[in-house]
């Protein structure tokens, strides 16, 4: 990793507040630094879904929560089910709101199906 960051974090919370504004303005340095997706767990100690507000310089947070029991059809009966809460953020600035729909999609599709388990 590049020594850029390393100082950055070293300096005084006061300087970091000047630079850090300036820093982010650069896309191409928050990508370097910072990824393209932002994955957080917010349910890992509850039963609840959770939520996060999306930072502004990625196109894609994923809040995983925690796991419900909820209502669902098993073949022709309805029967308690565990449903894991998952929720998508985009940043509308930079992706479409078309190719998140059909990521999304393709996404619960791949879960739903377990795709990548053994």
């Amino acid at each position: 990793m590049d020594q850029t960051i390393f100082f950055y974090l070293r300096l005084p919370r006061i300087f970091r507040r000047i630079i850090g504004p300036k820093m982010i303005r650069n896309p191409f340095r928050v990508k370097k630094y910072a990824g393209t997706v932002i994955v957080t767990a917010v349910g890992m100690f509850g039963q609840e879904a959770g939520w996060t507000i999306p930072y502004p310089g990625h196109p894609l947070i994923v809040t995983v929560g925690g796991i419900t029991k909820k209502p669902g059809y098993v073949g022709e009966k309805i029967e308690p089910r565990e449903y894991l809460n998952i929720t998508l953020s985009f940043n509308h600035d930079i992706i479409d709101g078309a190719p998140a729909a059909q990521f999304t999609s393709r996404l619960k599709e791949l879960i739903e199906k377990g795709f990548g388990l053994i």
